[in-house]
């Protein structure tokens, strides 16, 4: 064998090492994704609603931001439609 087709062997071996030894992530339950969906639609909630002092307004503004967010959570992989639901109706008592 010539000199470079044993650096790449080389190459592929410390590959292959490396992937078998790197450290596992933590994956996250859906409970805990959940509550992560939750709080950070919540937090856009509040951002977007704090300035508005006109409750008709607020309202409105409300509104239209429960709409865009079950829309975006339809298709969510880690809610089903009851929780959809469940979720919007616990944003909305904000």
């Amino acid at each position: 064998m010539d000199m470079l087709s044993k650096i790449i062997i080389i190459f592929i071996a410390f590959g292959f090492v490396f992937l078998l030894f790197k450290p596992k992530k933590q994956t996250k339950s859906k409970e805990q994704k959940q509550e992560e969906i939750y709080l950070a639609y919540l937090e856009k909630m509040r951002v977007q609603l704090s300035h508005i002092d006109n409750s008709e307004k607020r309202q409105a503004k409300k509104i239209i931001l429960l709409q865009k967010f079950a829309k975006e959570l339809e298709f969510n992989l880690f809610f089903d439609k009851q929780e959809v639901k469940s979720l919007i109706q616990k944003l909305a008592e904000y």
